[in-house]
């Protein structure tokens, strides 16, 4: 694990929900769920470990990264020049973010760590983007059991798959919004 990882975990352990980076496995997993898409917006890309294998299977005009802390986003943006690093919030970046079809957005974001207030502007900012942008979807990894937020019934969570090589284990979750009626 390297030394700047830990460091931020101690410092934010709130807003950087995990133990270690996570694995080229998980980055993998995750970037194959999202390739499909005409666009692909990446929340808390952290050390880049994702964004690694987003933009070895997206074209980097159809990828966007979003990082909340500044030394991190300062980091993304001098490893990957080619792509658009946004330092944001997730809510911020979301709210503000527009492109015409489909978009996967790819998040790393602790959801079970976060500050109350964060986590709900963010879960507010999510469905309202996946209700204004048909076809969209969550691609969100959890350590835990169970669904990574609890979503309104026209919304659906399905769990996509374990990813147990990583560290600590990982599911993988996928929220879409469901047709309306």
């Amino acid at each position: 694990m390297p030394h700047s990882f830990l460091y931020r975990k101690l410092k934010d352990a709130r807003t950087t929900g995990a133990l270690a980076p996570s694995s080229a496995r998980l980055a993998r997993e995750l970037a194959n769920l999202a390739k499909g898409s005409e666009h692909v917006l990446e929340l808390g890309a952290g050390t880049g470990a994702i964004t690694q294998a987003l933009s070895q299977v997206v074209n980097g005009e159809k990828l966007e990264v979003v990082e909340l802390q500044k030394k991190l986003a300062a980091t993304l943006k001098s490893r990957y020049p080619n792509l658009k690093v946004v330092h944001s919030s997730a809510h911020s970046a979301l709210d503000n973010y527009r492109r015409c079809g489909s978009v996967a957005v790819v998040s790393s974001l602790p959801f079970r760590s976060l500050p109350p207030a964060m986590k709900h502007l963010t879960v507010q900012s999510l469905l309202a983007f996946l209700k204004s942008s048909p076809g969209s979807q969550l691609i969100q990894y959890t350590y835990g059991l169970s669904v990574p937020f609890s979503a309104p019934a026209d919304f659906k969570w399905q769990q996509v798959k374990w990813v147990l090589t990583n560290f600590p284990p990982a599911c993988i979750w996928v929220l879409t919004k469901t047709p309306d009626r």
